[in-house]
């Protein structure tokens, strides 16, 4: 009924606009990236008429009078357009794509640079850090957007606290987040940011012409072959970063006369050592985009592109291993072998990627862009695993000096050795060969037919196969009114499971969990991970450990309608959506015999979602505008299940995410001032996490799962910025926040060797912080538009009130607690310090840039950029830590399994040159 409520509504509006037949219409871009320009005011200079271009940058104007006119269109940030028109009575002139030059060189001179910052940030999308790049591309005119993709990007800032599946990432309007994560992985990418660069963003719950969005923003990446500037652009740079070289070329054709469009892209990354000891990166990409226009009513584009990379990673650790080597860029995932750096965690991706586009623009306003997608994503890490043998990690805790703090002789030898040896605080791999080599020569356990490895290296994967599709109508109703629509759908075969990498000299690896040998000797069913291949011998390549898919399916519907006046803008939305997966388990597990091998339950979510926003035009220069929105969201399958490596067991009572979001801003938009300040606010309810580690007190490898988990976000962002030159602008930003758990959750724990059924109880979460991102943040900085084509810029950040991530076993019930602390004050002292939540330090960074463009003749340009970050060396800045989920039961000492951090690299520098022709 609602649905027809809505539809009614629109037809109302289509009805008076049938008779207007006389006047123009078009599409505003940026001449540089071929983004649209939202917000552009469009005249009819004689006639006094004026319309205002959508999200799409389409406008048009129906009611004017035939004759000669002149059309003058004026955009913040462009240069006037004006062009004479003659208007014919009875005849919607489409002036087809109308191109706005950017009135900043700044802007047109950093793209390089952005594409650099954008590059370095993508090598943290593995640990999901790179929220905010979703969120930012495309809104290059919004300064406290810029300030947050970029100035805060040190200690891997979250707008809004969001995390990334709170952000849409559309390629050529195809909805490309993943359904086990929610998210989008930029590094498909492959770093060929040219080739991806034409991108429309939709802020927070701001209107998008391409898809219904979400809380956190929408871009859609568009590489239609004809939308590319024809000619030839190449760079060559250098960092001192995860890579050192970076090679990037891209050549378009443009649109020939026969209506062909063809562009390439491809890119090399090459570190033999990167900033890290003992990392390294290999990576080269290709892209092509072929595009036929068969006339002005069709189009046919194909888009495929591919990035195989290979890189050796760090990991966190202690602060006290930080301090032990004097290097908080220490890394314990690598040890010398044969006189190499050999590393134990080794990140291999590649994500072959086709779309398929048919664009059908049937009349003048309205268009139908038809999209299927296929991709196949490859993921594996690397680790070390190791069977009835000391844990070869350098630094796992029982390694470090700290744990002989009783022992003074002990605790001063372990110092030494950390501080003097690299074979005792690297992975001492000769040790390890030495280990399986003596298995091969004499047995195992006093058994001399038992030649398993005592040491292997194993690949994990996460691989995924998905396909596709999305329909999306645009359609202008008349002068003031769009309506989009569109329809979308998702098939995902994700495959999770691990093969043996090497087996480190060893004959062969036994496939059984240690654990359940270990706690239940006397029965052979419980170690086994696969009884269909009981106590089986695996090599080189084998599947092991685990196999079982996830196959899942998500479509959904949406409807929106932008209406823009003279003094609103007004927009609503809907959108429902159906969401299936089940697990399919390629292994009969010992310790779920029963609930491990083949199809599981179907689980089935239906979802819906409501969406308005309204901007007041108080004049030509104010604005107060509003959004607000109501979702529900179906469980991501990657957390819905407990234990999946296991079994078949879904988290009890599984059920639909729920989000209520709202905002308000007020911005000014003067000659030399422009800026905006908004509060949002965010309840997110029946969210799900879920977690893995060894749990010391029962000795055993643990699942753990949050749910019903309540969460707040609320804040105040500020930018804004002045032009105290034509050519010297000086901005500011800066974000006040508080992103906190807001209700007590129920926890799961699972153990992996069986021994004890699942046990549920209450986790003491509320009003402690979300962790992982500054929740106060600021930046100012200068820019420089300097004679004979000079650009000079200099910004500043201070970041802070970053807490640690929480582990929820360190925030359970602890009823024998108060045996250890039998007086009130005492207990009431302990609780307190357990309850304590960690904040990582304060930051602060400046930055600094300088570049040149030469202009050798009119074809050929070149630039040239130097840009320096944490100009200051600060080496301190920790960018992430979390609770361990050890927990001390016995004395209930907090600091017996500290917290573990990352920490940025100290001066950052970049140097590039280009050119173009």
């Amino acid at each position: 009924m609602r649905l027809k409520l809505f539809l009614l509504l629109l037809l109302t509006a289509v009805i008076p606009s049938l008779a207007q037949t006389t006047g123009v219409a078009g599409t505003v871009v940026d001449s540089n990236t071929g983004v649209p320009v939202s917000g552009a005011t469009v005249m009819l200079d004689n006639q006094g008429l004026q319309a205002t271009t959508d999200p799409s940058g389409e406008f048009r104007i129906s009611t004017a009078k035939a004759g000669d006119d002149m059309l003058v269109i004026v955009a913040y940030g462009y240069q006037d357009v004006t062009m004479n028109v003659n208007i014919v009575n009875g005849v919607i002139d489409n002036l087809g794509i109308i191109k706005m030059l950017d009135s900043n060189l700044n802007n047109v001179f950093y793209e390089d640079q952005n594409d650099m910052l954008f590059d370095q940030n993508l090598l943290e999308d593995e640990e999901g850090s790179a929220q905010s790049i979703a969120a930012l591309t495309g809104a290059s005119d919004d300064v406290y957007y810029n300030s947050a993709s970029y100035d805060f990007q040190p200690m891997r800032f979250r707008i809004r606290g969001y995390d990334s599946k709170y952000s849409e990432t559309y390629i050529n309007g195809v909805n490309f987040n993943d359904m086990a994560r929610g998210r989008f992985n930029y590094s498909t990418l492959g770093g060929m940011n040219r080739a991806f660069r034409d991108r429309t963003a939709a802020l927070g719950l701001g209107a998008a012409a391409f898809g219904f969005g979400n809380i956190g923003g929408a871009t859609d990446i568009n590489t239609r072959a004809s939308h590319y500037a024809p000619g030839f652009n190449g760079s060559l740079a250098y960092t001192n970063s995860n890579y050192m070289l970076r090679a990037m070329a891209m050549y378009s054709t443009g649109l020939n006369k026969n209506g062909w469009a063809f562009t390439v892209s491809a890119i090399g990354r090459y570190a033999n050592e990167g900033v890290i000891d003992g990392t390294f990166y290999n990576s080269f990409g290709l892209f092509a985009s072929l595009e036929k226009v068969f006339n002005d009513k069709h189009s046919l584009n194909l888009t495929v592109w591919g990035a195989p990379t290979q890189r050796a990673t760090n990991s966190a650790t202690y602060e006290e291993a930080y301090q032990l080597t004097g290097n908080n860029l220490y890394n314990p995932n690598w040890g010398w072998q044969n006189g190499e750096k050999r590393s134990s965690k080794i990140v291999e991706t590649f994500d072959p990627t086709a779309v398929l586009n048919w664009i059908w623009k049937p009349k003048n306003g309205t268009t139908l862009n038809t999209g299927a997608a296929f991709r196949a994503v490859n993921y594996s890490t690397s680790a070390l695993n190791w069977y009835n043998a000391a844990d070869p990690r350098p630094d796992y805790y029982r390694y470090l000096p700290s744990y002989f703090a009783d022992n003074q002789e002990a605790f001063n030898l372990y110092t030494d050795l950390w501080r003097h040896d690299d074979s005792f605080r690297q992975i001492n791999w000769d040790e390890l060969y030495q280990a399986n080599y003596l298995n091969n020569q004499f047995g195992r356990g006093g058994n001399p037919d038992n030649h398993s490895s005592s040491y292997i290296l194993e690949n994990r994967h996460s691989n995924q196969l998905n396909f596709m599709f999305n329909s999306l109508l645009n359609h202008r109703l008349n002068d003031h009114m769009t309506l989009q629509a569109g329809v979308s759908f998702n098939y995902t075969r994700a495959h999770y499971y691990k093969t043996i990498r090497d087996l480190l000299g060893g004959e062969y690896w036994l496939d059984i969990d240690q654990y359940s040998e270990r706690d239940f000797p006397s029965d052979p069913q419980m170690l086994q991970n696969d009884l269909r291949n009981p106590s089986r011998r695996v090599g080189k390549g084998d599947t092991f450990g685990y196999d079982y898919y996830i196959n899942a399916l998500h479509g959904d519907f949406w409807l929106q309608n932008i209406i823009t006046l003279p003094q609103w803008d007004i927009n609503y939305g809907l959108k429902i959506g159906y969401t299936q997966f089940f697990r399919d388990g390629q292994m009969q597990n010992g310790r779920a015999p029963e609930n491990s091998y083949g199809k599981g339950a179907t689980h089935r979510f239906y979802t819906g979602a409501l969406k308005a926003g309204a901007t007041y035009k108080i004049d030509g220069r104010n604005f107060i505008s509003a959004h607000a929105g109501y979702e529900t969201v179906a469980p991501l399958f990657e957390y819905a299940y407990i234990s999946p490596r296991i079994k078949d067991t879904a988290i009890d009572g599984l059920q639909n995410e729920r989000i209520l979001s709202g905002d308000i801003s007020y911005s000014w938009n003067y000659r030399r001032f422009r800026g905006a300040i908004t509060g949002f606010w965010t309840e997110m309810f029946d969210q799900t996490e879920r977690s893995s580690f060894y749990d010391d007190q029962y000795s055993t490898f643990m699942n753990y799962v949050l749910k019903g988990v309540h969460t707040r976000y609320k804040g105040i962002e500020i930018g804004a910025a002045y032009k105290i030159t034509p050519s010297l602008t000086l901005s500011a930003a800066a974000t006040f926040a508080r992103y906190q758990y807001k209700n007590r959750p129920e926890g799961t724990r699972s153990y992996e060797n069986g021994m004890m059924d699942d046990i549920n109880q209450t986790v003491y979460l509320k009003n402690f912080y979300i962790g992982g991102t500054p929740q106060t943040a600021a930046n100012i900085g200068i820019d420089w538009a300097a004679p004979k084509s000079w650009f000079f810029n200099v910004n500043a950040s201070w970041m802070g009130d970053a807490y640690v991530n929480l582990s929820p076993i360190r925030h359970e019930a602890l009823p024998d607690l108060w045996e250890k602390y039998p007086t009130l004050e005492e207990l009431e002292a302990k609780m307190g310090q357990l309850a304590e939540q960690d904040k990582l330090k304060d930051a602060f960074v400046l930055n600094a840039s300088v570049g040149k463009l030469v202009y050798i003749n009119r074809k050929i340009s070149m630039n040239f950029n130097l840009n320096v970050e944490n100009i200051l060396n600060n080496k301190n800045i920790q960018t992430y830590a979390y609770q361990q989920g050890r927990f001390d039961y016995t004395n209930y000492d907090s600091t017996k399994y500290p917290n573990k951090y990352f920490y940025a690299q100290g001066i950052k520098v970049y140097l590039n040159v280009g050119i173009r022709f």
